[in-house]
């Protein structure tokens, strides 16, 4: 049986997977870095899953996370970083406009 959504049913989809990860933010100075979990940054034996840079207007993005919303969503890895890099402005006070993937 297929479905039909829109694009931005489709998206809130994600960012609502995405939100669920329970991704621990902590601000370091102007900038943010995701860790996977609070237990994970307070030990120092997590991953740090994004990591804003707020005077390079760029955000850099595990490369896990990235190749797990794409094979979960059926996206190529263009569009996961696009998807995960809009979710993140959600997530900080201030706009990244560059995203890449670590």
């Amino acid at each position: 049986m297929k479905y039909l959504i829109t694009e931005s049913r489709f998206i809130n989809l994600i960012f609502d997977y995405l939100t669920s990860q329970n991704f621990y933010k902590v601000k370091h100075f102007r900038d943010y870095i995701f860790w996977s979990s609070k237990q994970d940054y307070y030990e120092s034996t997590g991953r740090v899953y994004i990591s804003t840079h707020r005077s390079n207007d760029d955000c850099a993005i595990s490369s896990d996370l990235v190749d797990e919303i794409s094979s979960m969503f059926n996206l190529d890895l263009s569009d996961s970083l696009d998807v995960i890099g809009a979710w993140v402005n959600t997530q900080i006070d201030f706009d990244i406009n560059h995203f890449y993937s670590i």
